[in-house]
């Protein structure tokens, strides 16, 4: 199992996500991440404008994929770090 990932949460780019297409699920007072939440930029090219990608196949927010470490965004970076007790299987 490995740690959700929240507004607020890097990748090991440092591309911290900035936003969540959805607003009722939280995870320590911070909203859970799904894929397609926007990465704030943390360098040029994929890395200008990335989002989440690669969520869980078996945990989901209205239906999309929650965010978990280790989850590659669309730039390429592995989410890390994440909720210090909640956390994904699968």
């Amino acid at each position: 199992m490995t740690a959700i990932q929240r507004i607020g949460d890097s990748n090991s780019g440092g591309g911290a996500i900035v936003f969540t297409a959805q607003g009722k699920v939280y995870a320590n007072g911070k909203l859970v991440s799904i894929d397609g939440s926007p990465v704030s930029a943390h360098g040029k090219n994929v890395h200008a404008g990335p989002v989440t990608a690669n969520g869980s196949n078996k945990v989901f927010v209205n239906g999309v994929p929650v965010n978990a470490s280790g989850d590659a965004d669309t730039c390429g970076h592995n989410r890390v770090g994440g909720s210090p007790n909640v956390n994904v299987g699968g």
